[in-house]
Formats: structure tokens, C-alpha cells, sequence
């Protein structure tokens, strides 16, 4: 693991997530996970020869399906925004070949255990104290719905889960744009001057990338909202996946596929989802 901030370590498990621990003398304060839990659980991580911590708590930043795959079996008290719940409660545990590390589609399943759910739930804002450090969690919608920003202030260091990706297009499915404008201004702010900013999937982020995401989020809302106000049908929508993925211009013939598969099952179900909410 890296240290990016005194007893702040982050790393980037088998999935491609960049996972976060914050440690203390007697607690440890896991956001997101490894895919799957070393020997001897949770409570002896990074290979730590430190006796079990008294207070381990693992927070999920959102709903998206690769995130929720190491929840089973974690030695930790999990910690979810309110919202993240029925989509924890409705999913299975095992994943096909076809998972959504090769797809990006959640719904492609096979039968299987349930995740556990969060033992504390949050609405809006929650704050945990291990031993002399506060970690601060926020309800921020943008990229997810059930999104959670987690912030250190005495370390300056938050992490904002998928709110900023890097050379890749983002996650539309449970996105709220409007919102996730507002979420990268913030960023943008007085608030986090001087902050390190950790995404989910690029890891430590300037506020060049967090301009360039605005600038992304921006154009597809604007894209959306004309589809929208036409009551486009679904192919229309599908139209305009070339022009958002050639805003990333350097990606490879594998990672393409990848990102084409998350473009078209995020309009799909962005379409979907704000179709009944009018209806």
C-alpha cells in the first residue's frame, strides 16, 4: 500500500479499484476493499503484525457492482449511505466469466449469495471518530445515487469515489448530472484547497483532471437534456456514445470495448430510470 498521508495508505486491489485504509493505533477505517480479504480477515491488513483492531469499519462509496463484490465476508462494521440498501440487499455475490469486470454490466449474474448489508446507515452526513482522528461521510449524488465522500480533515485527504475519472469516460447508469456538476465545483472550491483527492479509479487526482471531468459531465448533460426535451427514442441516445468516447483519445483497442460496454448499459439505464420518474 501507498502512504499519501500520515497513517493514510491507498492501494489498487485485483479489480482495478483503488481501495483506502486509514489506520490509528487501535482502529482502522477501510473505504471500499480489496476483492478479496487477506489471510486472517480484515482486522490484519496490509500485513500488519499489530494485534486485531478494536474498531474496523469498512465504508462502500456507491452501488456500482465491483464495489459491492468484497462486502461478503468482511470482518468490519460496514458503513453505507440510506440509499444503498435495496441495491445491496437485491444482488448476488458470485459473478459469471461475463462479469462486469470484462463488461461493466451488473446484471450479468449467476445465482448466488447475498451480500451482507451495512450495519450503519447514513442520510445525509455521519462522522466517525477512530481514537484521535474524525472521518467525515457525505452524501454526495452525482456520479451514484447512493454516493459517499469519505474526508480526513486533520490529513486533507478525501476520497470522492467515481465523482472523477481519468482518461475514461464516466459512469452514467445512477448518475444525477446536475448534481455531479455541482460535486466537481465543490471540488473545485476554497473547500478542498490543498487537498489530496482520491478517485476510485485513477487514484490521486489534480484539479486538471477534475476540470477535464467537468467539462465531460457538462457536455453530456447538455447532450441529455436535448434528447430529453425530444422525447429521443433509445437509438438516439445510443448515437451519441462515439462522440463522448472520442473525448478520450487515447484509449487502446481492449479498453474501448470495455468503455463502449459502460457508455451504452449507462444510457440504457439512465434512459430507463428517468423515463419512469416522468412517467
Amino acid at each position: 500500500m501507498k502512504e499519501i498521508a500520515p497513517n493514510v495508505y491507498i492501494e489498487q486491489n485485483s479489480i482495478g479499484l483503488y481501495t483506502g485504509m486509514l489506520r490509528s493505533d487501535t482502529g482502522m477505517v477501510l473505504i471500499d476493499s480489496p476483492l478479496k480479504a487477506p489471510d486472517g480477515g480484515f482486522r490484519k491488513c496490509a500485513g500488519d503484525q499489530d494485534p486485531c483492531c478494536k474498531q474496523c469499519y469498512m465504508i462502500v462509496l456507491d452501488t456500482n457492482y465491483d464495489r459491492l463484490l468484497s462486502i461478503k465476508g468482511s470482518d468490519c462494521v460496514i458503513v453505507a449511505q440510506s440509499d444503498a440498501i435495496s441495491p445491496i440487499r437485491s444482488r448476488p455475490t458470485r459473478i459469471s466469466d461475463d462479469s462486469q469486470s470484462n463488461t461493466e454490466n451488473p446484471d450479468i449474474t449467476t445465482a448466488g449469495s447475498r451480500m451482507l448489508l451495512p450495519e450503519i446507515i447514513y442520510d445525509n452526513q455521519l462522522t466517525l471518530h477512530v481514537d484521535n482522528l474524525q472521518v467525515d461521510l457525505e452524501h454526495h449524488p452525482g456520479s451514484n445515487y447512493a454516493g459517499t465522500w469519505v474526508e480526513i480533515p486533520e490529513r486533507k485527504v478525501v476520497f470522492v469515489g467515481d465523482t472523477v475519472v481519468v482518461d475514461q469516460p464516466p459512469f452514467l447508469a445512477y448518475a444525477n448530472l446536475e448534481a455531479w456538476d455541482d460535486d466537481l465545483k465543490l471540488l473545485l472550491s476554497k473547500r478542498y484547497k490543498d487537498y489530496l483527492i482520491v478517485s476510485s479509479r485513477s487514484g490521486v487526482v489534480s484539479n486538471d483532471h477534475i476540470n477535464a471531468m467537468s467539462k465531460n459531465i457538462t457536455s453530456i448533460w447538455k447532450s441529455f437534456q436535448i434528447l430529453q426535451e425530444n422525447s429521443a427514442p433509445i437509438d438516439e441516445w445510443y448515437s451519441i456514445i462515439p462522440q463522448i468516447s472520442a473525448r478520450f483519445s487515447q484509449l487502446d483497442l481492449f479498453n474501448s470495448e470495455i468503455f463502449y460496454n459502460r457508455l451504452h448499459w449507462g444510457i440504457s439505464t439512465y434512459f430507463e430510470l428517468n423515463r419512469r420518474e416522468k412517467g
